[in-house]
């Protein structure tokens, strides 16, 4: 499941408005002080992806991160406000929220 909130939803709507050719692609990267995190780029489809829809929006979700997206929630950085962020509700993660142990 994925769970946008409203300022990242508007922020993504935004985005995608200005790129009509690129999706919203869900990466898995190394990272974070926990090892690994969900990143949101804009990208072009990968024949491997997945597509989870969420809010009106389709999500492209590369095949390593397939197993990550159980419960997501997609967010701005609330002291920046521009920074899209992705938090792995279902998996322990460092202090930050948005790394964690693959």
């Amino acid at each position: 499941m994925i769970n946008i909130t409203e300022d990242a939803l508007n922020k993504i709507t935004t985005v995608l408005a200005n790129n009509p050719n690129k999706i919203p692609r869900i990466v898995l990267t190394k990272g974070g002080c926990a090892g690994s995190m969900l990143v949101l780029i804009l990208d072009s489809v990968r024949d491997t992806d997945t597509i989870i829809e969420a809010n009106n929006i389709k999500f492209y979700i590369e095949e390593s991160a397939k197993q990550y997206i159980d419960d997501i929630t997609i967010y701005t950085n609330s002291i920046l406000g521009t920074n899209i962020m992705i938090k792995n509700n279902s998996r322990p993660s460092c202090r930050c929220g948005k790394s964690f142990k693959a």
